[in-house]
């Protein structure tokens, strides 16, 4: 039980890390257009992404998939402007249909495939020769999902004061929220 708790806390550490902003923007950018009234569909949203590195993680891990890491640290940032674009559009729009939304899941389930390449080296270094992969995975993933629920419920506090806050204007909260990750996004691909 101990190295599962050793997991879950590097699962934990690794989203909340200061130094690991792009999935920080990632996670805010796939639920700026939804309140607390909506954690059906969040809750979702985020476990698809949840899947879908841990995938890539698993077979990451034995040694099934292998791919680039700069390639990888190319990507991560355009999914994370995928993200915003589409974000753009949809308040343009001002609503969601259901055929969106399940686009979405499938969406956020392959961009999770893609940021689970990302982990894939840090889990490898975690685990040790005589070590079952299942545990740290399962450890590190649970870690990674509450961290993400933590944030997303973060979030979901201050879009709601801003909804009190602005009313009919909260529109425009989310823009620019949008806009601003967009273009901390940008920055980090090209400073980086």
């Amino acid at each position: 039980m101990t190295d599962f708790k050793f997991y879950l806390e590097e699962g934990i550490n690794h989203i909340l890390d200061p130094d690991g902003l792009d999935h920080f923007y990632f996670i805010l950018s796939f639920c700026i257009l939804y309140t607390f009234n909506d954690w059906k569909k969040i809750l979702g949203l985020v476990t698809a992404f949840t899947v879908g590195h841990c995938v890539t993680l698993f077979l990451s891990g034995l040694d099934l998939v292998r791919i680039n890491s700069d390639l990888v640290e190319l990507l991560i940032p355009i999914t994370i402007l995928l993200s915003c674009i589409n974000n753009f559009w949809l308040l343009a729009k001002d609503k969601q249909s259901k055929q969106q939304l399940t686009t979405t899941y499938i969406i956020l389930l392959a961009f999770g495939l893609i940021h689970g390449l990302g982990f894939s080296n840090y889990i490898k270094m975690m685990i040790f020769d005589d070590e079952s992969i299942v545990l740290p995975l399962l450890g590190f993933n649970i870690g990674i999902e509450l961290a993400q629920l933590l944030i997303v419920a973060g979030f979901l506090v201050l879009i709601s004061v801003g909804n009190l806050i602005l009313k009919s204007k909260i529109k425009w909260l989310r823009l620019t929220v949008n806009l601003i990750i967009f273009l901390l996004v940008l920055k980090m691909m090209i400073i980086d």
